[in-house]
């Protein structure tokens, strides 16, 4: 080994930094869907119980089940967006790294978020929730952004492919937003408001499948199947 070696540090190509922190992001997603369903448990001894002890303890669990549902579709859909938006960034900088962090850091709270609405129904208890989930997808939303201002991303994406990639993190920022004055009035109301994420993702998908197809008839959808070598480069 040389002194050069010795005193050059080494850098990492960026498809291998880029690499390492998705399996980092993909290790704290896991972790988090997986403390998640370490909460729901029955007391011990329901062995010994009736089938109808069993049922009403079944019963007594449905908040906590509900919440765990909600949360687990929360981290599946920031888990594909973000997931969508690394397989178009090609490198990192230390600004994307520590955005991503930033990500990563609402994500780990998530159990806890979580635990608090399935054991309180209170404003601030949905509140937090909501915010918590507000900062998650604004930290999506940074992330794209710092990625194409920063020319991070491949070449060859779209203007139309920028495009869905902010709409996808967009609805779930908008209902988890308007949510939280909303848990003011009502924190149940707030609650059920986060159901129209499931619509609101199929309506955003729906317009981008319209508008594609009104600009470019004939032409195949670029995210089922299309080449990406057919499309041209595009800006914001």
């Amino acid at each position: 080994m040389s002194e050069d070696d010795l005193s050059e540090p080494r850098r990492e190509p960026r498809g291998e930094a880029n690499t390492r922190l998705m399996a980092l992001s993909d290790g704290v997603i896991a972790v988090a869907i997986t403390l998640l369903v370490l909460d729901i448990h029955l007391p011990e001894a329901f062995e010994n119980w009736s089938d109808a002890q069993l049922w009403s303890a079944l019963v007594a669990l449905w908040p906590r089940l509900l919440a765990y549902l909600l949360s687990f579709f929360v981290i599946g859909n920031l888990w594909n967006s973000h997931r969508a938006k690394f397989e178009a960034i090609v490198k990192s900088d230390a600004g994307l790294i520590w955005i991503n962090m930033l990500f990563l850091l609402t994500i780990g709270l998530l159990p806890f978020t979580t635990d608090l609405i399935a054991e309180g129904g209170s404003t601030l208890t949905t509140e937090i929730y909501a915010a918590s989930m507000v900062v998650s997808g604004l930290s999506l939303l940074w992330l794209w952004g710092h990625a194409r201002r920063n020319h991070l991303v491949d070449p060859s994406v779209t203007a139309e492919d920028s495009r869905r990639q902010y709409a996808s993190v967009i609805v779930m920022v908008v209902v988890f937003a308007v949510s939280i004055p909303l848990s003011i009035a009502q924190a149940d109301l707030a609650k059920y408001f986060w159901i129209l994420m499931v619509p609101g993702n199929f309506l955003a998908r729906a317009l981008a499948v319209r508008r594609w197809k009104r600009e470019h008839p004939g032409a195949p959808l670029p995210w089922r199947g299309g080449k990406a070598d057919a499309r041209k480069p595009g800006k914001d």
